[in-house]
């Protein structure tokens, strides 16, 4: 089980409200580094943090979490959907560092941002269905908020060698590939007649 998976390491800022259970703290921010990832089904996806101060914080929620002092920015912007398993991997896509991406809301809003890391899920329901893509793409955006966000919300811009757009009818496949599944008679060798 991995539960708990590390993280670049990410300077951000953990908006104060969460440091004191929404009580105070409202738009004051605090700095912090992200190094961890938690993986916990039914829950937005969530962080452990240090903050600047030497306090260590687990289960931060994605919406807690900045790049600079902004304004909240609603959940259900913030990412997409929660958490799928106690299982995931985590890693920086070495093609996607630092590359540029607009990411669309469910609001229909384009927004920018960078690309920081990859959560991959597996063991855990949807993310194992064929035409459900349920990987987290973790992209800082320009106006400072955090946000988890799967492939098909996003176009990656790079001027260099992308262009266009892509078809709006492209669906995911709905089916699972798999060539032992066509010796169906059990005596098959596969090969093709």
């Amino acid at each position: 089980m991995t539960f708990m998976v590390d993280t670049p390491y990410v300077p951000a800022y953990i908006r104060n409200e969460f440091l004191y259970d929404h009580q105070t703290g409202s738009g004051e921010f605090t700095p912090c580094t992200i190094f961890g990832f938690r993986t916990e089904p039914a829950r937005v996806p969530m962080f452990s943090v240090m903050t600047a101060c030497g306090a260590q914080w687990a289960r931060v929620p994605i919406h807690a979490l900045v790049s600079r002092p902004c304004p909240p920015m609603a959940l259900e912007l913030v990412c997409w959907w929660d958490s799928f398993s106690r299982h995931a991997e985590v890693r920086e896509m070495e093609f996607l560092r630092g590359h540029r991406v607009q990411a669309r809301g469910r609001d229909g809003v384009w927004r920018p941002g960078v690309y920081l890391f990859s959560v991959f899920w597996h063991q855990g329901g949807w993310s194992e269905v064929s035409d459900q893509s349920k990987d987290h793409h973790i992209i800082r955006l320009e106006s400072g908020p955090l946000i988890a966000y799967p492939n098909n919300k996003l176009h990656w811009v790079d001027p260099s060698h992308l262009s266009g757009n892509p078809p709006k009818d492209w669906q995911s496949p709905s089916q699972s590939y798999s060539v032992e599944a066509l010796w169906s008679d059990g005596l098959s060798n596969g090969s093709a007649k």
